[in-house]
């Protein structure tokens, strides 16, 4: 059963994505994924990303937008897993915004909070 603790270090942990994100400090991404974490960007043509260092290497080479907004954040219990769904803003160059839903599934590590896989759905796709 997650507690206040939990969904506050959930919200924390998803706050510290965007910032390093957009500061492009891609070795600190291990704050945020678990070692065998997975980030799935299908809905932009960009795959899927399975363990800490191949995660590593898809932010590396990806062309990012300037700057990551996520809003809504809802964690819970599943299936006897932790998940967090959240809305995702970002800007495109041209000025126009684009984005949609992280479906997040998390697991408590010794580290603190992980996700483990976020898959990256889209709602207001680029044109």
């Amino acid at each position: 059963m997650l507690d206040t603790h939990d969904i506050v270090a959930i919200q924390q942990l998803m706050a510290h994505y965007g910032h390093l994100v957009d500061g492009k400090q891609w070795p600190r991404l291990g704050e945020i994924f678990a070692e065998n974490g997975a980030f799935d960007v299908s809905a932009y043509q960009a795959g899927r990303h399975e363990s800490l260092s191949a995660v590593i290497a898809f932010f590396e080479r990806a062309t990012h937008p300037p700057a990551h907004h996520s809003t809504n954040l809802f964690v819970y219990e599943e299936a006897g897993e932790t998940r967090a769904w959240s809305k995702y803003a970002v800007p495109s160059e041209g000025g126009r915004l684009y984005g949609g839903d992280y479906k997040d599934v998390l697991v408590r590590t010794t580290n603190g909070w992980r996700i483990k896989e976020r898959v990256v759905t889209a709602r207001w796709p680029e044109k």
